[in-house]
């Protein structure tokens, strides 16, 4: 082999392992995002409140407490109006993936429930804290007593239910569009839908139907890829979401908007590659005519 091939692989073999050093190291790397978002007819009311979304918690053996806890110290020094919750606070015991070894040693899902409940209890916001299910949370059996722990910590669960923050704008939440039966039709019962209204979602793939409805939807569950191979395109995708178009971000479709999260935990592994994890603050303003 000569002296170019040994540079080469040497060079080739540090990068990786600085790659892979580095991918267990970003799952720490919180960050906040904020962005305006502009939306026709919303009241003057609702004018410049400000929501912060977290999404996929995933407490588990390889998200643990302290993550979940800087995730909500951060959220609470952003001083947010509402706090939105879209789904997946534990992951399934079934879901690490076995080079981890962390199948061996987990705790029981809902131990992690109790743990992850006791520290979202923390969150603060005074217009209320709303959250929706998420597929490892129905997938585990365990979803009415996930979503009580949430209620007994002050957190208001909207499955296929809606409310009105601040008495005018509608805040719709929807179950899980992979694992349990969300229902448009009646969540958006006495919702025009040319008045402007949010959707709390843990899957994307509700996007289509909502078109025709001046909404904004907020959802999750895609992780951004959670590894993602920018050169190559490469991402690891939900099953579900393996053919879609949609992976994390802002997308428009005819009369609705949407944002995807990459969320806070980590599923499968404790890793993460060019997909840090997020705390998204939106700020909503009426849109200019």
């Amino acid at each position: 082999m000569s002296r170019f091939s040994i540079a080469a692989l040497l060079g080739g073999t540090a990068a990786f392992a600085a790659g892979l050093i580095y991918s267990l190291i970003e799952p720490h790397r919180l960050q906040v995002r904020r962005f305006d978002v502009a939306m026709e007819n919303l009241p003057r009311e609702v004018d410049g409140l400000r929501i912060a979304q977290l999404s996929d918690l995933h407490f588990s053996a390889i998200t643990g407490e302290s993550v979940v806890r800087r995730t909500v110290e951060l959220c609470n020094a952003e001083k947010p109006d509402v706090i939105v919750l879209t789904g997946d606070y534990i992951s399934r015991r079934n879901s690490y993936s076995s080079f981890t070894l962390a199948s061996r040693w987990a705790r029981d899902e809902m131990h992690y429930a109790q743990e992850m409940a006791r520290v979202v209890a923390d969150l603060r916001a005074p217009e209320g804290i709303f959250a929706v299910p998420g597929n490892h949370d129905h997938w585990n059996g365990n979803c009415a007593a996930i979503m009580n722990l949430l209620r007994a910590g002050g957190v208001q669960v909207l499955i296929n239910q809606n409310t009105r923050l601040r008495g005018v704008l509608p805040l719709i939440g929807l179950d899980d569009l992979r694992a349990g039966r969300p229902n448009i039709e009646a969540a958006c019962e006495g919702i025009s839908p040319d008045a402007a209204q949010i959707f709390l979602s843990h899957n994307p793939r509700v996007f289509l139907p909502l078109a025709e409805r001046n909404c904004f939807l907020i959802c999750g569950h895609t992780h951004g890829g959670q590894v993602h191979l920018p050169l190559t395109g490469l991402r690891r995708r939900p099953r579900d979401m393996r053919f879609s178009p949609w992976h994390q971000g802002w997308y428009r479709w005819k009369n609705a908007q949407m944002f995807i999260s990459v969320g806070v935990g980590s599923v499968h592994f404790p890793m993460r590659y060019h997909c840090p994890p997020e705390i998204v603050v939106y700020t909503l303003k009426r849109a200019e005519k």
